[in-house]
């Protein structure tokens, strides 16, 4: 039976995480080859910087495995999940975002029981928080009311960040995905 590699767990990274010390990110080479590999698909038009949008001023967490993009928007708290190197392997192999998006979502549903398909789920939250598969430039998107900001981070960190997170980056780095 193949060994599968496993994701260490960064203990720093989560720590800065749980007490809100967040740092200016920039758009990493995976996504900016997403993007790429999209306008070529579209007759090569040039990319434009409202492609880039999303880092622009975008704060968040760096890890081991890529960042956590935050914003707000309204009452709620976004979280979207950038997995940087396994995207990079992804684009490698013919792949691109939306595939590795589904097979990560296959793998929340089946572990986490907060995701969600529907938006109206979310757009009515009072209270709680939602994963959702619908980041542009993420693997998943947590949506969180910000009444519950400090009970989701203990539960990023107790569960995404020192579990979740590590075993299904293991399990799809481990696998080979095949050229399209």
């Amino acid at each position: 039976m193949p060994q599968q590699k496993t994701q260490s767990i960064d203990t720093a990274s989560s720590n800065r995480f749980r007490i809100r010390e967040h740092k200016r990110l920039t758009i990493p080479e995976s996504i900016r080859e997403e993007i790429r590999l999209g306008n070529a698909m579209k007759d090569y038009r040039p990319i434009s910087p409202l492609e880039f949008a999303p880092y622009e001023n975008a704060e968040g967490y760096e890890f081991s495995w890529g960042h956590i993009l935050e914003r707000r928007a309204g009452q709620y708290l976004v979280w979207d999940f950038c997995f940087n190197q396994l995207l990079g392997q992804y684009l490698s192999t013919g792949r691109r975002l939306n595939d590795l998006q589904r097979t990560v979502f296959f793998e929340l549903e089946r572990i986490v029981d907060c995701t969600t398909r529907d938006i109206v789920q979310v757009l009515s939250m009072r209270d709680g928080w939602k994963i959702m598969q619908c980041s542009t430039l993420g693997v998943f998107t947590l949506v969180i009311h910000f009444t519950e900001e400090s009970e989701a981070r203990e539960w990023v960190v107790d569960n995404l960040l020192n579990s979740v997170i590590p075993e299904i980056i293991g399990q799809l780095s481990a696998s080979k995905p095949d050229h399209k």
